[in-house]
């Protein structure tokens, strides 16, 4: 059994979740990793991945655009182009919406989003960091399988990782 949520609450619940994620965001601006200062630790899909979780594809998306949005005309410093690759979480926010309505096998619906998420950020990357930001392919392609997937991955696992310690601590009734 889930817990139903009238559309205020909802609207008040998302908007929570989207300042947390804005302010995550934020703070992640001054996070970099050392020695590849574009890479920053990042938590702010997870208020996202709960939203999904709670309330589907819709509020999830939604919420992405919004925040994605917001980061980018105001403080990022990759422009249009991270907004682009931040919507690949869509790929993310999809699974996690087919979790919300099964309400089955969160595991799998979240390696299913992580690989896929992933798969598709790094064509992605390369193409806008070579293209578009001008950055070396050969540099780009050295530091691939040592940072950019790995960083990747550990990003996108860190953020369901969240989301499954918010579902444990708060039980929101569903089986993660």
């Amino acid at each position: 059994m889930t817990i139903e949520f009238s559309n205020t609450k909802k609207i008040a619940i998302n908007s929570v979740l989207a300042s947390i994620s804005i302010w995550l965001a934020f703070i992640s601006h001054y996070l970099a990793i050392p020695f590849v200062p574009m890479l920053k630790i990042d938590i702010s899909d997870a208020p996202i991945f709960v939203s999904s979780i709670l309330f589907g594809f819709y509020d999830g998306a939604l919420m992405l655009f919004v925040v994605s949005f917001i980061r980018t005309v105001f403080f990022s410093i990759a422009g249009w182009t991270g907004f682009i690759m931040r919507m690949v979480s869509l790929v993310s926010i999809l699974f996690l919406g087919i979790y919300h309505k099964k309400n089955k096998n969160f595991i799998f619906y979240s390696v299913l989003a992580i690989l896929l998420s992933v798969t598709i950020k790094i064509p992605v990357s390369y193409l806008f960091w070579t293209k578009i930001h001008f950055m070396p392919a050969e540099f780009i392609k050295s530091i691939m399988f040592s940072i950019i997937i790995p960083y990747n991955l550990i990003k996108n696992i860190v953020n369901i990782l969240i989301t499954w310690l918010f579902f444990k601590k708060f039980n929101f009734n569903k089986t993660l």
